[in-house]
């Protein structure tokens, strides 16, 4: 037990190797998840699989080096207005590069419009 709560402070005191460990871990479920599974050709799509495990590992690190969500800047208060400024932050960023593209292009003398649809690169 001893042992435990030394790592614990260990860990707190130098967040930085935690940090890359845990980046390192992901990164490398991100490959598999690319290069073995290759969820871009599944109906799952890319970017899903590591993303969870990402939030499950950070979700046992907590757990084991004893900080909550709110101690990493997580909190319960505003989750809502983060979530809408997150999109909204998201929504201009869209439009602001994709605008400026468009116009790029019709600079160029090559009109161009936008189409969505939904692809999984086949």
């Amino acid at each position: 037990m001893k042992s435990d709560n030394c790592m614990g402070r260990n860990i707190k005191s130098k967040p930085d190797y935690l940090c890359i460990a845990i980046f390192m871990l992901c990164l490398s479920v991100r490959f598999v998840e690319y290069f073995l599974i290759e969820t871009d050709k599944t109906a799952v799509g890319e970017n899903v699989l590591h993303k969870v495990v990402g939030i499950i590992i950070l979700a046992l690190v907590l757990k084991r080096i004893n900080l909550s969500w709110s101690d990493i800047g997580f909190h319960r208060n505003g989750f809502v207005s983060g979530i809408l400024k997150g999109l909204l932050l998201g929504i201009v960023c869209f439009a602001i590069s994709y605008g400026m593209e468009l116009a790029i292009f019709i600079l160029q003398g090559n009109p161009a419009h936008l189409e969505l649809y939904i692809s999984s690169f086949r």
